[in-house]
């Protein structure tokens, strides 16, 4: 962004520069033309050699209309950009809101009023990311390569790959901006690129759980156990556990018996 905001600042300089310099040159030719001139009263030769200075001015006139277009145009990018980084700040804080209070992050929908606190927050954090990489791409402060390279590392977590998956159809159908549309275009070119080479996504599991039947719940919420079933199945561990445990009381009962 530095770089971008530098070459602007350099052209626009040039380009002032120039303007001045014309402007300079045009309103001394005369007195330029009155110290080679050897009579000095003759200001009707005078005026027919300055009216040949007639297209110059009519430069000067564009090249300053030019200049002033120019700065206007500038001046309407920045401040549009600084209205996005404003607008994109205050979603960030309502984000931030979200992810800290449940009864916040509750009214953003019903995916968001769910039970699955961590899923929430994650999705949260990862679509905060890809608005940061939005806001560097059309400010024009991150080049494709780059860009294809962390939005890549990304997708070909769990995390991202889902959240793309979710909302890859809503941004793609709302893009406001040519860069913007370009932006969704390269994510999901990366994202179709990781479903290619890896067509079943991994499984993200929160951090520090400690399940002693790992996956059964997930199994459960696919339809592959019931719970019933599971019921059952520890209900038969824990009769096989206790007839273990009566065996060996009863056979350490009869070798006492014995001595």
């Amino acid at each position: 962004m530095a770089g971008a905001i530098g070459r602007r600042f350099v052209i626009s300089t040039i380009l002032f520069a120039s303007i001045a310099l014309i402007s300079v040159l045009v309103i001394s030719s005369p007195l330029f033309l009155d110290s080679l001139k050897a009579k000095r009263d003759d200001w009707l030769l005078l005026s027919n050699i300055g009216q040949t200075y007639g297209v110059a001015s009519a430069l000067l006139s564009v090249f300053a209309l030019i200049g002033v277009s120019f700065s206007l145009i500038l001046q309407a990018r920045e401040t549009k950009a600084t209205r996005e980084q404003a607008l994109r700040a205050l979603h960030g804080d309502l984000m931030r809101m979200a992810m800290d209070d449940p009864l916040y992050r509750a009214c953003w929908g019903p995916f968001f009023s769910a039970d699955e606190e961590d899923g929430q927050k994650a999705h949260m954090y990862v679509n905060m990311i890809f608005n940061h990489w939005l806001l560097m791409w059309e400010l024009r402060a991150i080049t494709e390569t780059h860009l294809r390279e962390i939005s890549r590392t990304v997708l070909e977590g769990p995390i991202g790959r889902r959240f793309w998956q979710d909302v890859r159809a809503l941004r793609m159908s709302s893009s406001g901006t040519r860069r913007e549309r370009r932006f969704n275009r390269i994510i999901d070119a990366e994202y179709q690129e990781v479903v290619r080479l890896y067509p079943i996504a991994p499984v993200w599991e929160p951090p520090g759980s400690a399940d002693p039947l790992p996956h059964a719940k997930e199994n459960i919420a696919r339809g592959f156990v019931s719970e019933a079933n599971l019921t059952r199945l520890l209900a038969v561990l824990g009769v096989v556990l206790v007839i273990d445990i009566l065996r060996k009381m009863a056979a350490s009962l009869s070798r006492q018996r014995r001595t």
